[in-house]
């Protein structure tokens, strides 16, 4: 029985990793908290993707609204997190806070570039879009897939019983194969529209908010993070990890998570350490 002194979370994954994937992260919180997650974004034919993943922000409202009895504090990983943001920003009655987890923003000059490359070929090459089109989507059924994906660049520290997750909610079983089914052409249409105009939503978000980087990350770079930062009442923490940090250590990102919650529902100084 849910209380009305519990938490609601709403998680929003990375693109490509079903909420599924997360389930150690998820068993590290709380008791008392409450999480809610569309299990994988882009595959809801009334929200298809769309330009600056306006769609995939409704979806994530809309998903809120129904499952939801009183304000959440939102959760997301990389795409996920760049979604809850202008969610936030755009239905501030139903974030109790935020927290981002190495999102990817689009800010500065570097938006110019994006918006332009977006209209051409270019945009798969300066994303994973097309890596992702051409990714292995079948394998047999008796093959190692733990072992598979461990061997992939992505997934090198990823934690492994997050693979496993990853692996349980990514792939399904058909006659003699296992089939991927958080389908390429998603996952890369995804990619391809990633919101060069992120700057539209600069001061409106109202909730208390939190910016987690990976210290090696790639993607959330000091350069392209600084703009948003300026423009966001938000604090921001370096975690020692890349861009999958999550994955790769979900024990203590799910402890972070924990201290911000509390120190929010507490009205109490947030941990100055990771």
């Amino acid at each position: 029985m849910v209380k009305s002194s519990d938490v609601n979370i709403h998680f929003a994954h990375a693109n490509g990793f079903p909420a599924g994937s997360y389930r150690k992260l998820f068993s590290a919180l709380n008791d008392d908290f409450h999480v809610s997650a569309i299990e994988k974004f882009g595959h809801n034919n009334r929200f298809p993707i769309s330009k600056n993943w306006g769609n995939q922000t409704q979806e994530l409202i809309e998903n809120i609204e129904l499952t939801q009895d009183k304000p959440v504090y939102a959760i997301g990983h990389s795409f996920g997190g760049v979604v809850s943001y202008m969610a936030a920003c755009l239905r501030p009655e139903l974030f109790d806070g935020l927290i981002m987890l190495d999102p990817p923003m689009i800010t500065g000059l570097t938006r110019v570039f994006f918006r332009g490359a977006k209209a051409t070929p270019l945009i798969d090459k300066i994303t994973p879009a097309g890596k992702t089109v051409n990714r292995c989507r079948q394998w047999s059924k008796d093959e190692d897939l733990v072992a598979y994906f461990q061997s992939r660049a992505l997934f090198k520290n990823i934690d492994s019983d997050c693979i496993r997750d990853y692996v349980s909610s990514a792939t399904v079983e058909q006659e003699q194969y296992r089939h991927l089914h958080f389908k390429p052409e998603v996952e890369a249409s995804i990619f391809r529209n990633i919101p060069h105009d992120i700057y539209r939503y600069y001061g409106k978000l109202a909730c208390p908010a939190l910016l987690v980087t990976g210290k090696h990350t790639q993607v959330c770079t000091e350069r392209r993070i600084r703009p948003f930062i300026k423009a966001n009442n938000l604090i921001h923490k370096v975690f020692d990890g890349g861009h999958m940090f999550p994955l790769e250590s979900p024990v203590e990102t799910a402890q972070l998570i924990n201290q911000t919650i509390d120190a929010w529902r507490h009205d109490v100084p947030m941990p100055t350490t990771l």
